[in-house]
């Protein structure tokens, strides 16, 4: 109420503005990433109010493109999606939403939960020809997991009790499908927003929107994660028998996922069944004593397809793509193919799977029994004595790498970052002190990691094929790595870089301090030059936003070097393919850099580099390395 006055009445659209921000706060939406934009005007006042009571945490970016992919980043930090901390990314109509489109084709291919919040005209100017005015719930049709299209002036319609009820309904319906609660298939989701004018809040008699107009509802208490009611168990799950189970010649092939539950189960069981673990960096499970660095390259010569001819079953987590020799592995028809998952998404590219292994999302704590009961469930036998062996033996007979000296190779840069990104474990007497590698990798640390440890993204191109051939396993709990693998695009990866160290929102109180960054850990991204140029503005920012702990390191061979790597480079004229494939650029990555914000570093030996990786990052920072021969990505 206004001094001396009756309440200031708020237009329907500041009201349905505070009704749908208010339901996505009370279901778990702590944080936003918006850009500036007209229609969506009715959420700043909401969304500001809320930040100055540390309800929400939110940024802004004036490239919708990069806004999707920040939101993607922040929740794909995420442990548990159900638990609340989520981000979602809001816009204004028209072509801002078509600008979201890469990000929501990643959630939908990498299973991230990802809310869209679109702002809308009227349902009466769609198809009229009005400014900004398109069929916006129909951009992103095939891939979202829910379309909620909320008409104006719905508090108006129907009251403001029953509108709020209704939305706070629609909000709920919208998180549990994003969070995959109903189905186990998470993924985006999208809130269409529509709004008449006047898309401003009506002001007090002393200048101000009352307060009542635009809070929130109390916090509410201790939040029980989201969970919907199974009425069964998605088909094809095998059940164990009692039967003894006669040894067995397996591997487990683990490919880019985010269920750090299933990762621990299945190291373990290939601990426990003595099986190779082919792991790709960005999966959580490349350590242990099973797990094998370059693998890819083995199964390509002829020692390691003897090897693959021999394996009598497979067992698959995530999402592997970065091999041809593991895809043509997972193709194979005569031996059992078995997918263990949290999730509806599986890989089953050549139609091999013969069984789905449902393992609920967060699992729970991991026992022997549980062990037990996953081995018996795909009747999964320990292996022959020897064939562990036989794979490490193969792939030490390998050709020796390539020692390291000061030149600054792809090679060299990718290992010295990715030791960086490894923290030390527990003192372990038994292992002469603090070891982070594997005892079959005898290569010596390259860098300490600094503290606190930081998050690693990496490119979607050679760099973590790289990585995915040189990083090595881990002895304790394998390093967190990210990277856009659901459809591999090199779109947003910095905007997904800047989303995760952003962090987490979660919801505070005056008393306590702001909505703070939970998850926000301090990142390095690991990218080629093209990476780095196809997404540099992701890295601008407002003169009102935070900076992020984010350091970037660009692997600049001048092109995209991934291309020599492909059939194609071998009949194309080099003039042909320099120009239409390895595109060279004439940009300055360093003077961009700077002109963005950054701190910008240059090292010319790798004595250097690693200088620069000791220390933890603080603020943002792009250190620009010109490596010898080709190598980025």
């Amino acid at each position: 109420m206004g001094p001396g006055g009756p309440p200031v009445e708020q237009p329907p659209a500041i009201r349905m503005a505070r009704a749908v921000i208010d339901a996505l706060h009370r279901v778990g939406v702590h944080g936003y990433v918006l850009a500036p934009g007209s229609r969506s005007a009715p959420f700043i006042p909401v969304i500001a109010a809320a930040e100055e009571r540390r309800q929400l945490l939110t940024r802004v970016a004036v490239d919708e493109r990069s806004a999707g992919f920040m939101a993607l980043g922040a929740n794909r930090a995420l442990d548990h999606w159900g638990r609340g901390g989520l981000t979602a990314v809001l816009t204004t109509s028209g072509t801002a939403v078509a600008n979201l489109h890469p990000a929501v084709l990643e959630a939908d291919a990498a299973g991230i939960p990802l809310i869209v919040v679109t702002a809308d005209r009227p349902h009466e100017l769609v198809g009229t020809g009005a400014n900004q005015t398109a069929e916006q719930t129909r951009l992103f049709d095939g891939v979202l997991r829910a379309v909620v299209d909320l008409p104006a002036d719905l508090t108006g319609d129907l009251g403001l009790a029953a509108a709020e009820s209704a939305i706070a309904g629609q909000v709920r319906r919208a998180l549990l499908a994003a969070c995959g609660e109903m189905t186990r298939d998470p993924g985006p989701v999208q809130l269409n927003v529509r709004f008449r004018p006047p898309l401003a809040p009506a002001i007090g008699p002393d200048g101000a929107v009352p307060d009542e107009a635009l809070a929130l509802s109390p916090p509410p208490g201790p939040r029980r994660p989201v969970r919907a009611i199974r009425i069964h168990e998605p088909g094809g799950i095998v059940h164990g028998s009692d039967r003894p189970v006669d040894p067995v010649r397996g591997v487990v092939v683990a490919g880019d996922q985010h269920d750090r539950t299933i990762a621990l189960r299945l190291r373990r069981l290939a601990e426990q069944l003595d099986w190779p673990l082919l792991a790709e960096p960005t999966s959580m499970m490349r350590g242990g004593t099973q797990a094998l660095t370059r693998y890819a390259e083995l199964l390509a010569t002829p020692a390691g397809r003897a090897l693959a001819d021999r394996v009598e079953r497979v067992i698959v987590a995530g999402h592997p793509t970065l091999s041809r020799s593991i895809a043509a592995l997972l193709a194979r028809r005569d031996i059992p193919i078995d997918v263990v998952a949290s999730t509806a998404r599986i890989t089953d590219v050549a139609g091999t799977v013969r069984a789905i292994v449902s393992d609920p999302p967060g699992g729970g704590p991991l026992r022997a029994s549980g062990l037990g009961d996953l081995a018996a469930a795909l009747d999964a036998g320990p292996a022959p004595s020897g064939w562990m062996r036989c794979w490490r033996d193969a792939v030490a007979a390998l050709p020796e790498l390539e020692p390291l000296g000061e030149e600054l190779t792809a090679d060299a840069v990718a290992l010295s970052v990715y030791d960086s990104c490894v923290p030390d474990p527990p003192e372990d007497p038994a292992c002469g002190g603090r070891r982070r590698f594997a005892p079959m990798d005898p290569r010596p640390r390259l860098v300490a990691a600094p503290d606190p440890c930081p998050r690693l993204v990496l490119g979607s191109s050679l760099t973590i094929r790289r990585l995915d051939r040189l990083a090595r396993p881990t002895v304790a709990e394998a390093p967190r790595v990210f990277a856009n693998r659901g459809l591999a695009g090199i779109d947003g990866t910095l905007a997904t870089a800047v989303g995760m160290a952003t962090g987490r929102p979660a919801p505070g109180r005056p008393d306590t301090g702001p909505a703070t960054q939970c998850s926000g850990r301090a990142v390095r991204a690991l990218i080629g030059d093209l990476t780095f140029l196809h997404d540099a503005m992701s890295l601008n920012r407002g003169r009102c936003e935070s900076e992020p702990d984010l350091q970037v390191i660009v692997v600049d061979d001048a092109g995209g070097a991934i291309f020599s790597t492909l059939e194609y480079s071998a009949v194309t004229p080099a003039r042909i393919f320099d120009r239409f494939f390895t595109a060279p650029q004439r940009a300055d990555v360093p003077a961009l850099a700077r002109a963005l914000g950054a701190r910008v570093h240059q090292p010319t030996t790798l004595s250097e580099l690693r200088h620069v990786l000791t220390r933890p990052v603080r603020g943002l920072s792009v250190v620009h390395t010109r490596v010898a021969g080709r190598g980025g990505g």
